[in-house]
C-alpha cells in the first residue's frame, strides 16, 4: 500500500488506542477507514495482526 502524495509504501503505526498508516518519508498520515476499500493483501494481513482497531 502506497501513499496517496508521495508513493512511498506506508507502515503501520500504533499508538495507545489508534492505529494509523503513515508514510515515513512525507508523514502524510491515514486512517483505516479512509483507505479501507484500497487495502491490499499485504497491509490486510499486517492490520491482522492487531485485535481491535478503534476507528476515529
Amino acid at each position: 500500500m502506497k501513499c496517496k502524495e508521495c508513493q512511498t509504501p506506508l507502515q503501520v503505526e500504533r499508538r495507545c488506542r489508534q492505529v494509523r498508516l503513515k508514510c515515513p518519508k512525507c508523514q502524510r498520515e491515514y486512517h483505516i477507514h479512509e483507505l479501507a476499500s484500497e487495502l491490499d493483501s499485504t497491509m490486510e494481513k499486517e492490520l491482522e495482526r492487531f485485535s481491535c482497531i478503534i476507528y476515529d
